[in-house]
């Protein structure tokens, strides 16, 4: 192969794994769609076992404190507790662990649990929502089907290869 095929197999095979990405990241919300009727029909997350293949698990968010509004609790921080903010203006990572610990959610806001003061930037998230799906996959199922995606992909190479492009680049000028 010389330079020119070389540079042109190389784009070829991005495209191929860029629009491979796009379609399991299509199947995997068909998947998460499935795992999310079947959690709101039954309550319970589920987990779909393919034996030798894979294991899907889905997941639910668990009730706490987040950061809402990074800014706000940088602020906030700063005009409190002003050791705890980096010159970044951004609160130090320990520090936001240790907030978030011992902030108690009331209704939709964080506060602090001696005052009751309103923590700005902090938001308090549902615990109990669906939050999607895992495949985890076998080392056995990866390797089967990473040898035959190999295969696939030589023959595909071979029947279509990088310079189907061209031709569909120059059949694509006469047809405009």
């Amino acid at each position: 192969m010389n330079r020119a095929e070389t540079i042109t197999a190389v784009i070829w095979l991005d495209q191929i794994a860029a629009k491979a990405k796009e379609e399991a990241a299509k199947l995997r919300a068909d998947l998460s769609a499935d795992a999310r009727a079947e959690f709101e029909e039954q309550g319970t997350p589920p987990t779909w076992r393919v034996p030798d293949v894979a294991t899907v698990s889905a997941s639910v968010t668990h009730a706490g404190i987040v950061v809402g509004d990074e800014r706000a609790l940088a602020r906030w921080v700063m005009s409190r507790y002003p050791t705890e903010v980096e010159e970044v203006v951004q609160v130090r990572s320990a520090w936001r662990t240790h907030l978030l610990a011992i902030a108690q959610p009331s209704g939709d806001v964080a506060t602090l649990p001696n005052t009751g003061e309103v923590i700005p930037g902090l938001t308090v998230r549902a615990g109990g929502e669906f939050a999607g799906v895992t495949v985890r996959a076998t080392p056995a199922a990866k390797a089967v089907y990473g040898e035959v995606a190999g295969v696939a992909l030589r023959q595909l190479a071979a029947t279509a290869g990088p310079s189907m492009p061209v031709v569909l680049a120059a059949e694509l000028e006469a047809v405009q």
